[in-house]
């Protein structure tokens, strides 16, 4: 594994051996796994209230899965467009860029990365639709889950207000985004 510390950037590469691109500071950290767009935003406004009640810090997780005939360290996206392009979500969230720390990790398979990434039993936010089928972001909440990690699930599609802390945890309340085991 490679690192690359600037601020507020970490860059993780999947090789060989026990990597992990948590930090090993104790204090309680929220994560949130980079979705859409809109499910980024909604899941960063939500870690922002939670991390803040809880006295914790966010973290924006990006996997970025290279293609086998890429090497690693050359991914087809450039990382300079993949941070620019997370740091504008972390703005267009209204949370300040010093408050977010954005990871971003490339691997060759997803869960192998997120296993890498993710602390052992993370709180992780993820925002998404729910659909009658089973999305994209429903199959990664559920492959985070068989992970062992606790998520919370912000429901883009509800018609629930996601501007204020109340309405998002009403909406954890009533299910749109609940701890299960």
């Amino acid at each position: 594994m490679k690192n690359r510390l600037t601020p507020n950037f970490t860059e993780s590469h999947d090789g060989n051996g026990p990597a992990r691109s948590s930090s090993l500071d104790p204090k309680l950290c929220v994560t949130v796994v980079a979705t859409t767009p809109e499910g980024t935003i909604a899941a960063l406004n939500a870690a922002g209230w939670l991390a803040k009640d809880l006295g914790a810090r966010v973290t924006l997780l990006a996997i970025e899965v290279v293609p086998n005939h890429f090497p690693l360290d050359k991914p087809p996206v450039s990382l300079a467009f993949t941070t620019k392009q997370q740091r504008s979500l972390v703005l267009a969230s209204g949370a300040k860029e010093e408050d977010v720390n954005i990871q971003i990790y490339l691997c060759r398979d997803r869960d192998s990365g997120l296993q890498r990434a993710l602390r052992r039993r993370a709180v992780v936010v993820i925002g998404g639709r729910r659909h009658w089928w089973l999305s994209g972001e429903e199959r990664l909440e559920q492959s985070l889950r068989r992970l062992g990690h606790h998520v919370i699930f912000i429901d883009i599609g509800q018609k629930t207000d996601l501007t204020s802390p109340d309405s998002v945890l009403l909406s954890l309340s009533t299910g749109i985004g609940k701890f299960q085991k």
